[in-house]
């Protein structure tokens, strides 16, 4: 298939932070093959016979990218509301990860990537923390495919906690290898990671052999890290040391861990992220929403690491939206720091864009506008939006300072449009919607 849009106003997110304000993008067969001037990929469209679309002066971003969610817990919005995390997580979603089953997790997912898709989000990263019975992997994997969306899986585990969800490293290794052997092709669109629990949840010997599986299969792990200070009091208390010298000698650090959240580090922590290169994850509505804090980004950055963007799941957010992750995660930086300047539209696109492509290994693939990446991307429409219109100052402010679903107009992913005109094209919506609510009610009437 072979695709332009002219007259949109492209910010490619590139090395050189380029724009077109009247600019043109040539896709074929989902990579992108020609963007520039609207006049010159017009001629190159013609020549090759693609379909040619007038995007009317449309605003063109590179597909968002969300490092950290959990789409299961679109069932369960506000279940856990006003609680601190260590609060949380015993009341609310540790029940609710045990009696999941197949049909809450499909009813969850789908209406987690609907809500992605609805914010301009083309890639997710997913955790999914709980495996209660076999198989849910392969539930939420299938409906990634049918709705079209890029997809990096989490598959996650523990040894501690609850006994419908403690597994042991052979069985977690094999879904892995099942996993990658049943939805990983070379096109990028399924990649299988590695989701061990917070520290809390895992013994000494799985984490080694955390260590041990990655490096063997070169499979890059996600966990959450120093989300609050429990990392480090269950560290002193289990081991008698700080929790990042356990980390260390245990083989977890490395420039193939994202660590999600890291909100309680100090010096020695951010010394040993430097060391090993560790990439982080910020999801600054859910540390609000839970009262933890807010991770150091500015002097994660200073220290040349990857810091990239992240929603984190319904139970702590109520949402999947990217736009309002922007937006917050922004501003809070702006108040940590009271600086205006602690964080611009501009960083934080980047950090929602390319950064995140890069923190999830994706970076050579997607997360900018570029000749030879796959045609990920969305147009945003400001006429459609009260609150996206108008746009006074720069794409990218406008975009993160008052984005509104309702102005994502159009969303493709690897080539293909899944959001065309505000409606989703692989899929009923309503019935999402419907399914999701009954899905919910079920799942609530199973843990009360």
């Amino acid at each position: 298939m072979k695709k332009a849009y002219l007259h949109v106003h492209i910010v490619t997110v590139d090395d050189q932070d380029r724009v077109w304000p009247d600019g043109g993008i040539l896709y074929e067969n989902g990579t992108i093959t020609a963007v520039g001037e609207s006049a010159h990929v017009e001629q190159i469209a013609r020549e090759r016979g693609a379909e040619i679309l007038d995007g009317g002066g449309k605003y063109l971003f590179p597909g968002l990218v969300n490092t950290h969610t959990h789409l299961y817990q679109e069932l369960t919005k506000g279940l856990g509301s006003d609680l601190s995390l260590e609060e949380w997580f015993p009341k609310a979603m540790a029940p609710v990860g045990a009696a999941l089953r197949e049909e809450h997790m499909e009813a969850g997912v789908a209406l987690g990537l609907l809500e992605a898709i609805h914010s301009g989000v083309t890639t997710v990263a997913d955790y999914m923390q709980h495996q209660p019975v076999p198989g849910l992997g392969r539930v939420e994997l299938d409906v990634a495919k049918q709705m079209g969306v890029r997809m990096v899986y989490g598959r996650g585990y523990r040894d501690i906690g609850r006994a419908e969800v403690v597994e042991d490293a052979a069985h977690i290794f094999a879904d892995v290898e099942d996993l990658k052997a049943r939805y990983v092709q070379p096109d990028g669109m399924i990649t299988v990671w590695l989701a061990p629990a917070a520290s809390w949840g895992l013994s000494d010997h799985l984490m080694r052999e955390t260590r041990r599986y990655a490096d063997a299969t070169e499979t890059p792990i996600m966990m959450h890290l120093f989300e609050t200070g429990s990392d480090e009091a269950g560290s002193q208390q289990r081991f008698g040391k700080p929790a990042i010298e356990w980390f260390e000698e245990a083989g977890l650090l490395g420039p193939d861990l994202l660590a999600v959240h890291s909100v309680a580090l100090g010096s020695a922590e951010m010394e040993k992220y430097q060391q090993y290169r560790v990439m982080v994850s910020y999801n600054p509505v859910s540390n609000m929403y839970l009262a933890s804090g807010s991770a150091p980004v500015r002097e994660l950055k200073e220290r040349g690491l990857a810091v990239a963007l992240g929603t984190d799941g319904a139970g702590s957010n109520n949402n999947n939206n990217m736009l309002e992750a922007m937006k917050s995660g922004a501003l809070l930086q702006k108040v940590v720091h009271r600086d205006p300047q602690a964080m611009t539209a501009g960083e934080m696109l980047r950090m929602a864009t390319i950064e995140g492509a890069r923190a999830l290994g994706l970076g050579d693939r997607i997360g900018s506008i570029e000749v030879g990446k796959a045609a990920d991307f969305f147009l945003y429409d400001p006429m459609h939006s009260p609150i996206a219109c108008p746009v006074c100052g720069t794409p990218e402010a406008a975009l993160v300072y008052s984005g509104d679903h309702r102005a994502i107009d159009t969303v493709v992913i690897q080539g293909q449009t899944v959001l065309e005109c505000g409606i989703l094209t692989k899929g009923d919506e309503d019935a999402i919607l419907v399914q999701a609510r009954r899905m919910a009610d079920d799942l609530l009437c199973r843990i009360r």
